[in-house]
């Protein structure tokens, strides 16, 4: 079967908008020179977009992905893995959104095995879910507007 959809390599920029034609295309995300700002499009059944961080090290950089309204919630959480274990902090814990207003959802300086998923299932909230690794102590975190 040819391929006619090819994943998406998100460029070193600090603005990036996911485009509802990419829906079901994983988005590999470089090793960035500044934070950069995903703006997700407007839900609808069936969208799900997936964001892997391909850096060879950690990234010095943080992703901030964001729905656009606090109506456009986002529900679930992630996996935070330490990736500085040992070091006295957690090594493993959820980050979780609060489920009713959460539109913005902030990757701390990701390093190599962090994926996240988001999908919608109802028209109106994204589901979130993955893992993000991250020497952070927060490497994850959720917001309103």
């Amino acid at each position: 079967m040819p391929v006619t959809h090819f994943p998406i390599s998100v460029p070193d920029a600090a603005t990036y908008t996911v485009k509802a034609t990419d829906a079901g295309l994983v988005h590999y995300m470089p090793d960035l020179t500044a934070d950069i700002t995903i703006t997700l499009p407007s839900p609808d059944f069936g969208l799900w977009f997936e964001f892997a961080y391909v850096g060879a090290a950690a990234d010095a950089q943080d992703w901030l992905i964001n729905t656009g309204s606090d109506t456009n919630y986002y529900k679930g959480g992630v996996l935070h893995v330490d990736a500085d274990a040992g070091a006295g902090a957690d090594e493993c814990l959820p980050a979780r959104s609060d489920g009713n207003s959460n539109s913005k959802f902030t990757v701390l300086t990701p390093d190599v095995g962090t994926r996240v998923r988001i999908e919608c299932a109802d028209g109106v909230t994204w589901n979130v879910s993955g893992m993000v690794v991250s020497a952070s102590a927060s490497a994850a975190a959720f917001a309103d507007q």
